[in-house]
C-alpha cells in the first residue's frame, strides 16, 4: 500500500515537472503590464490678438467714392437702395425705425456700412437720440457711442452727422477715435466746421481716416446734383481721388442712378469709402 502512494506520488511529481517545463510560468503570480502612458494633451495655441484693420488695396486710376448720409427715417429709400448696382456708402443714424433695415440691405449687397454718428451742431436742431455733445463726460459719450455702434450692424466705421460743435472739441473727438481703435473701424470725417478735430484725434489714435470734399445736395435738385457730381468727378480726375456725401432723397438717388453707369468712361472709378482711408 506504501509503495503504491509512493509510486502515485512520484507520477505526480512528473506530471508537475512537465507541466512547468511546458509553462514555465504556470505557477508564478503574472505580473501585471505596465500601464499606458498617458496621452499627452497637446496646449490649445493661443487665439491671435486682433490687429488694426488695413484699407483695402485701391485699384488704379482716378476713384470715386459716394457716401450717403441719414439712413433710418424711411422705408422707401430702403427699397431704392437694393436697385442701384454700384459701389456704395451708406451711412446709417442709429436708433431709427428702419437703421437696421438699411444696414441689411446695404450689406447684402456689397456695400460698404458706416455709423453716422450724431453729434453736437452750432446750431439750436434737434438732437438724436444718444447724441454726443461737448458737455459729456469720456463715460458718458463712451457709452453713447456703444448704444450708437450697436443699433448698426456691420458697421466698419463712422462719420459725423451735424457735428460743427462736438467734432471741434478734440477731447471728445479722442473718446471718439480711441472708441474707433477699439472696434476695428475707420473715421470719416464729414468736414461739416473747418476747425474739425477728427484727423488729429485719427492720427493719435492710429486709426485709418479720410475726409469729405463734395456735398453732394446742399441744393436739393437734379441740376444742382449733377453740377456737384460732375465737380465730385473733376476732383477724383485731378487728385487721384474724392469723397462726396449725400443723402437719400428721391432727387439725389436718380442722378446717381442716371450718371454712375457712366463714370468709367469719364475714367472713374467707383470704389467704397474704406479704399480711400490711411494713416
Amino acid at each position: 500500500m506504501a509503495r503504491r502512494a509512493l509510486a502515485l506520488a512520484a507520477l505526480g511529481l512528473a506530471a508537475l515537472a512537465l507541466l512547468w517545463w511546458l509553462k514555465p510560468g504556470i505557477f508564478t503570480s503574472p505580473v501585471p503590464a505596465p500601464a499606458p502612458a498617458p496621452e499627452a494633451v497637446p496646449t490649445p495655441a493661443a487665439a491671435p490678438t486682433p490687429g488694426p484693420v488695413a484699407a483695402p488695396t485701391p485699384p488704379s486710376g482716378a476713384l470715386l467714392a459716394l457716401v450717403l448720409d441719414d439712413w433710418g427715417y424711411q422705408k422707401a429709400p430702403v427699397e431704392r437702395l437694393k436697385t442701384l448696382k454700384f459701389p456704395l456708402t451708406t451711412s446709417i443714424l442709429p436708433n431709427l425705425p428702419y437703421s437696421r433695415a438699411a444696414a441689411d440691405a446695404s450689406h447684402a449687397d456689397g456695400d460698404v456700412v458706416i455709423l453716422h454718428c450724431p453729434m453736437q451742431s452750432v446750431k439750436s436742431v434737434g438732437r438724436e437720440k444718444n447724441t454726443l455733445l461737448t458737455t459729456m463726460s469720456p463715460a458718458q459719450a463712451r457709452a453713447a457711442l456703444e448704444t450708437d455702434w450697436d443699433s448698426v450692424p456691420w458697421a466698419t466705421g463712422m462719420n459725423n452727422h451735424e457735428g460743427s460743435k462736438a467734432s471741434a472739441d478734440r477731447a471728445l473727438m479722442d473718446v471718439a477715435a480711441a472708441f474707433m481703435k477699439e472696434k476695428g473701424g475707420f473715421f470719416l470725417d464729414s468736414v461739416t466746421t473747418n476747425r474739425s478735430a477728427i484727423p488729429a484725434a485719427a492720427r493719435a489714435a492710429g486709426v485709418l481716416w479720410a475726409r469729405r470734399r463734395v456735398f453732394l445736395d446742399n441744393v436739393i435738385t437734379e441740376p444742382a446734383i449733377e453740377r456737384e457730381l460732375n465737380e465730385a468727378v473733376a476732383l477724383a480726375l485731378k487728385h487721384g481721388s474724392c469723397i462726396a456725401i449725400g443723402h437719400p432723397h428721391k432727387q439725389t438717388l436718380d442722378v446717381l442712378a442716371r450718371m454712375a453707369p457712366g463714370l468709367a468712361a469719364r475714367g472713374v472709378t467707383l470704389v467704397t469709402v474704406n479704399v480711400l482711408v490711411h494713416p
